[in-house]
C-alpha cells in the first residue's frame, strides 16, 4: 500500500524537484525532505548536514551512530547516458558501459580524427579544428549538462528510505535503532558516503559495525539484485537478506561489488548491501533502463512500498 504522505513527497518530488545537480536545487530538495520527516514526528533537533566533499552536503536524520542505516544518495547525474545505454536492452549494463567508456575515450582524444588515414594537408587541417571542437563538446555534453529527469536513479532511493522511515517511526523500538542518510556527490565517485563514513569512524570511534543498507534504483525493473563487497562480513548478510527477500516473492540477484560494475554507497562501509532492481537484456546480462538519459521517467511507487515493508521486516527478524 503506498502512504498518502508517500504519495505527496514523491509527486513533489518529480514535479518541483527532478534534478539536483546544483546548490540551490540542493538546497530546496533538503528542505523538502525534512518537511516529510516533520510529519513522521521527526524534529530538527535530529536532523543535521554533515559536509561531503567538493561543497556536498549528506543529510543524516536520526542518530548517526544507529544499529542500522538506511541510505540513498540524492545527487542526479549529467545527461551521459547516451553511451551506454543504446545497447542496454541487448547486452546488457556491463558490457554497454565498457562499450561506452571505449566510444567516450576515441570521442575525447584531440588527435584521433587526424589523419586516420593519406588525407591531403586541406583536410588535416579541418580535421585539425574539428577534433578539438568536439572533444570540449564530448566533455560539456558528459560532465555538465544536467539530465532532465531522474525519477528512478536516485529519486526511487530517496522515495524508499522515507518509506521505510515512515514504517520504523511506528515502531519506537525500532525507530531508536535506525538513522536515515541521503549521500551528495555519489555521481561523482560515491564522494559523499566516503565523506560520511570517514566522518562517522572518527566521531564514533566505539561503535560498532552497523548495517547498511542502500537502497539505489529501485524504481523499475523485475529482479531485485543485492550486491555487496567480496568481504566476509558483507557477503554474509547479504546472503542472510536474500534469503528474506526470496521468501517474500521477489525475483533475486546476488553480486560482488567491484569497478566494474554494481557499486555504490553501500562500498564504504563493511556490512554494505545494495539494493536495486534490474532488467534482462536480450543477451542474458542484466541493466538499469533508462538512467542517465531523458527517458528516466518511471518510479513505481507500489514497487518501491512492496519492497520497504520488506526491509522493515527484514531488519525487525535481524536485530
Amino acid at each position: 500500500m503506498i502512504r498518502p504522505n508517500v504519495q505527496n513527497l514523491a509527486e513533489s518530488f518529480f514535479t518541483k524537484f527532478e534534478t539536483r545537480a546544483r546548490g540551490r536545487e540542493k538546497d530546496a530538495f533538503i528542505a523538502r525532505v525534512k518537511e516529510g520527516f516533520r510529519e513522521i514526528g521527526y524534529t530538527d533537533e535530529e536532523m543535521m548536514i554533515q559536509k561531503s566533499a567538493i561543497g556536498g552536503k549528506n543529510l543524516v536524520i536520526g542518530a548517526p551512530d544507529a544499529e542500522v542505516l538506511f541510505t540513498a544518495h540524492y545527487d542526479t547525474p549529467m545527461r551521459n547516458g547516451w553511451l551506454a545505454m543504446p545497447f542496454v536492452k541487448t547486452l546488457g549494463m556491463g558490457l554497454s558501459s565498457l562499450l561506452g567508456a571505449l566510444i567516450l575515450i576515441l570521442l575525447m582524444s584531440p588527435g584521433i580524427l587526424q589523419n586516420p588515414f593519406d588525407v591531403d594537408f586541406a583536410n588535416r587541417a579541418v580535421l585539425s579544428i574539428l577534433s578539438p571542437v568536439l572533444f570540449i563538446a564530448v566533455v560539456v555534453m558528459v560532465f555538465f549538462i544536467k539530465n532532465p529527469h531522474n525519477h528512478n536513479d536516485n529519486t526511487s532511493g530517496c522515495i524508499g528510505v522515507y518509506n521505510v522511515a515512515t514504517i520504523v517511526a511506528e515502531d519506537p523500538e525500532l525507530r531508536g535503532k535506525c538513522a536515515f542518510v541521503l549521500f551528495d556527490r555519489e555521481e561523482l565517485g560515491l564522494l559523499g558516503s566516503s565523506a560520511f563514513a570517514k566522518w562517522r569512524g572518527k566521531q564514533y570511534p566505539q561503535i560498532g559495525k552497523s548495517r547498511v543498507i542502500n537502497l539505489d534504483c529501485i524504481g523499475s525493473g523485475d529482479y531485485l539484485v543485492l550486491a555487496s563487497k567480496n568481504e566476509a562480513e558483507a557477503v554474509e548478510e547479504r546472503v542472510a537478506m536474500a534469503e528474506h527477500f526470496q521468501a517474500d516473492g521477489f525475483e533475486i540477484l546476488q553480486k560482488n561489488s567491484n569497478l566494474f560494475g554494481y557499486l555504490s554507497d553501500h562500498a564504504h562501509f563493511s556490512k554494505g548491501v545494495m539494493l536495486a532492481f534490474l532488467k534482462r537484456s536480450r543477451m542474458g546480462g542484466f541493466y538499469i533502463p533508462n538512467i542517465h538519459t531523458g527517458k528516466d521517467t518511471v518510479c513505481d511507487l507500489a514497487q518501491i512500498a512492496r519492497l520497504s515493508e520488506a526491509v522493515v521486516k527484514y531488519v525487525r527478524e535481524a536485530i
